[in-house]
């Protein structure tokens, strides 16, 4: 009885070939991180932006036209101003803090007003609603606001004094310290307050906030 003493490994063509497959894979694969970092990676706020954001008082005030149409909190409620862009690549990657403050409270703890550029259209605003659930409500940012990127967000405490200003992260990945460290935000204004803290100084990945023309300024 004979023995076939070949093997089963590839012959050396088809091993030239997965070698030239892996090499294309990670050549593109590096390609597009470097266009993620050139088109997405910037400061949240870039040089010409408002300085105004990076006081505590002078950014409290220019965010005041958001507050003027909202009725008072309940007593011990925190409101979250959540500013998006419908067309910035970087919400889904700081997705998951937003989804983390939705999780860890509930409509009496956490009220949530979805902040739209002017250029946001009707859809735009459905497709949010459809996706995000009804429980906040989603609407335009007056003409003239001007916020330095998104998505980015604020928090104010039961007296509607700004606790947080600014990024929900920085870097490419919209990294925070812990995951925890937003609703520990929360749970400070609930109690013995916090801030005001305007957290703006850092890259990452942001996207400018569009005019009314729905161009980024």
């Amino acid at each position: 009885m004979t023995t076939d003493s070949r093997t089963d490994s590839p012959s050396p063509a088809l091993a030239i070939l997965i070698s030239v497959l892996l090499v294309v894979w990670l050549i593109a694969t590096l390609a597009g991180l470097w266009w993620f970092q050139q088109k997405n990676v910037r400061p949240f706020v870039e040089t010409g932006d408002d300085p105004a954001f990076w006081r505590p008082a002078s950014a409290a005030a220019s965010l005041t036209p958001l507050l003027s149409q909202l009725a008072e909190p309940a007593p011990g409620q925190i409101t979250l101003l959540h500013f998006w862009n419908p067309g910035c690549l970087c919400n889904q990657i700081s997705q998951r803090h937003f989804d983390g403050l939705v999780a860890a409270f509930n409509e009496q703890q956490l009220r949530i007003l979805v902040i739209a550029p002017p250029s946001a259209s009707d859809g735009d605003l459905q497709r949010f609603r459809e996706l995000n659930g009804h429980r906040m409500a989603v609407q335009r940012a007056p003409q003239g606001l001007s916020i330095p990127a998104s998505p980015g967000l604020a928090l104010y405490g039961p007296d509607m004094q700004l606790g947080y200003f600014g990024a929900y992260g920085f870097g490419a990945l919209c990294t925070v310290a812990n995951d925890d460290f937003f609703p520990n935000i929360v749970r400070s204004l609930q109690g013995d307050g916090y801030g005001p803290f305007v957290n703006v100084a850092g890259s990452g990945c942001f996207c400018a906030w569009p005019d009314s023309t729905g161009t980024g300024e």
